[in-house]
């Protein structure tokens, strides 16, 4: 992923490396073009399809759901809780899936041959831009380069009545080089799935999360096997890193999924084509009414030109249609995380004046309100009650099970607003306030509190320090470095104003330590308080957690410690031992990508981080400190 960034809005300092004297005059004259006024950074992304993506055939064979779901399940381990844990204890594992490795070049090179007769590129050449794919284009490239795979019966988008390809697809599951009904999946408890000329193949999916491995579980987090859809193949974007299982599910899914997209394309029509949301709901917190739109008008806003063509309306076009009808709305960008996870979208940041502070924000739900409850670790699929929508269907209870029994899917889904397509209307959207504090376990550190935090290994109480934000000088309040201090833009002021340069620290005492909050080093921020920022960029409105976003390429450089990383093994990494932190929440057992349980061994991580944090440069409070947001 590339991104293309806008200096006068990052939160970075300048990239001067040197020490220089006092006597520099010149400075440099960075633009400052308009950024959208949907945006809190001036970020123009431009995605590329290139490196990999990964591919699974079949279904997912998932013992350890079969065993937490069997009356075998029980606490082997004493904890008193009952998990992948105790399923091993009792010999149960998910088996190791090995996945089809898909090069993105040699996919773009076959299919700008147009092999099949759909199109040169995409097949849905009305919705991306040259170069880019969706999940049925990656279906075609394997049917096209592959012999164990056959796509027939092609049915158009135009054609289907729901603006999507449908299609009849054979899977020579037993290798014998023979497509016939040898190759169906039928397993132990005689639920029979179509590999064999199947109308019911769809797609999971899940993105790259880089290091984090946490909810990975089927009935407790995204699962090893993907989230569900009800969505479009051919609309769903790849994005290099994602993992795509194509599977044959139940007819009863396949049922539900048409049900769904045939509601669409009725609010469609009855619109005289226009896409008119029945429903935007906001929720700000739990405690406060929602405030709710009705039947807002939903026009793109070509916020992705990159990857969409010009009029394709994504989830994100939602909130823009709201803060064109005068709602508070403000979006900010996720480049790659400090877990390692590469994002490159557009996140909402902010509505109704109540903006995200990275463990605590907005998350969103889309989809039709009948088929809310339709995924969870529970779920009867009773579709056909007034709740479920009313549909004429009644669901196997193996096929309810194996479908259907899954934290995540249908409404609850991981996609980020920007690439989420949205031609047709769903029945609602909201956007709602949800901290994972609770879910992980940390702490939280705001900087908008004044706090404290125990910086001894041991926690025990030996080594508290006061984290605060300070406020910075006004202007002829002191000796307030400007443009021509040799330093202008380097955070770290102990990179030159050190004792190997200048012993006799400041002014010929000692250099200026906070012990007052009980520090003992020099911190550059506390310099701040009376020299100023020296040149440090504005904010862009975030209160904590900046290590999240600011990693990877968008690493602050000359920020001493919090510039570099650290390894963590052990006993260091806490996060092993934070599991079940909340009674209302899912637990957070760290998983290998098959849902089996597996501690963290060794984690590279920025000091700063959720279970860590600098003594010299400690976030948020020093980055807020010379980052002043626009409302300080």
């Amino acid at each position: 992923m590339i991104m293309k960034q806008i200096l006068s809005s990052a939160l970075l300092l300048g990239l001067l490396t040197g020490c220089g004297s006092d006597d520099t005059t010149e400075s440099p004259v960075i633009p400052t073009p308009e950024k959208s006024k949907y945006l809190t950074l001036d970020i123009k992304p431009e995605a590329k399809f290139e490196g990999t993506f990964n591919v699974y055939l079949g279904r997912f064979p998932d013992p350890l759901k079969d065993w937490l779901q069997s009356e075998d399940a029980r606490d082997l381990t004493g904890d008193g809780h009952i998990d992948e844990r105790d399923a091993h204890k009792d010999g149960v594992y998910n088996p190791k899936a090995t996945p089809i490795v898909i090069d993105a070049v040699k996919m773009h090179q076959l299919l700008s041959t147009n092999p099949d007769g759909l199109g040169a590129g995409s097949a849905r050449s009305d919705i991306f831009v040259d170069g880019h794919y969706s999940v049925f284009d990656a279906l075609r490239y394997l049917a096209a380069s592959r012999n164990d795979l056959k796509l027939e019966s092609i049915i158009t988008p135009q054609s289907s009545g729901r603006d999507t390809y449908e299609f009849t697809l054979s899977w020579d599951s037993n290798r014998d080089g023979i497509f016939d009904e040898q190759d169906n999946a039928l397993n132990d408890n005689l639920v029979n799935y179509d590999n064999y000329m199947g109308r019911d193949w769809h797609f999971r999916f899940t993105f790259d999360g880089g290091d984090l491995t946490t909810l990975n579980g089927t009935l407790d987090g995204l699962g090893p096997q993907g989230e569900v859809t009800y969505g479009r193949m051919d609309q769903f974007w790849i994005q290099p890193g994602m993992n795509i299982r194509f599977q044959p599910f139940s007819p009863e899914m396949t049922e539900r999924r048409h049900w769904v997209q045939d509601r669409e394309m009725t609010r469609l029509a009855e619109n005289s084509g226009k896409v008119i949301l029945p429903l935007l709901r906001l929720v700000p917190s739990m405690t406060q009414a929602p405030t709710d739109l009705i039947n807002l008008e939903v026009t793109p806003h070509n916020m992705r030109p990159d990857i969409f063509q010009n009029g394709v309306i994504t989830k994100m076009d939602i909130f823009l249609s709201a803060a064109d009808a005068g709602t508070d709305i403000a979006f900010n960008y996720w480049p790659s995380l400090s877990t390692g996870a590469e994002v490159g979208h557009f996140a909402l940041f902010r509505a109704l004046e109540v903006a995200s502070e990275v463990g605590r924000g907005w998350t969103t739900a889309y989809g039709d309100m009948a088929v809310q409850g339709d995924f969870n670790a529970h779920s009867k699929c009773d579709f056909s009650s007034p709740a479920g929508g009313g549909q004429d269907i009644q669901v196997d209870p193996e096929h309810c099970r194996l479908d259907w029994n899954s934290n995540f899917g249908g409404n609850a889904l991981h996609i980020m607003p920007d690439v989420g397509v949205m031609n047709q209307p769903v029945g609602f959207a909201m956007a709602a306030i949800k901290s994972h504090y609770e879910l992980f376990g940390m702490t939280e550190y705001s900087g908008k509190e004044v706090t404290q935090r125990d910086f001894s290994p041991q926690e025990d109480g030996s080594d508290v320090m006061t984290l605060q934000v300070f406020p910075l000088p006004e202007e002829n309040q002191g000796p307030i470095l400007e443009e021509t201090h040799f330093g202008w833009g380097i955070a770290d002021c102990t990179e030159c104003h050190n004792e190997s340069k200048d012993p006799s620290g400041h002014g010929g005492y000692s250099w200026p330590i906070n012990s007052r909050d009980g520090f003992d080093v020099t911190q550059p921020y506390y310099c701040a308080t009376c020299h100023g920022n020296n040149g440090a960029p504005s904010a862009h409105g975030e209160t904590a957690r900046c290590f999240w976003c600011h990693a990877g390429d968008s690493k602050p450089a000359h920020h001493g410690e919090a510039s570099t990383q650290k390894l963590y093994q052990g006993d260091e990494i806490k996060s092993n031992d934070h599991i079940y932190n909340d009674p209302n929440e899912l637990n957070a057992l760290p998983r290998d990508k098959d849902g089996n349980y597996q501690a963290y061994e060794k984690v590279w991580s920025s000091v700063n981080s959720d279970w860590d944090m600098s003594r010299v440069f400690p976030d948020p409070y020093s980055c807020m400190t010379c980052h002043k947001n626009s409302a300080d």
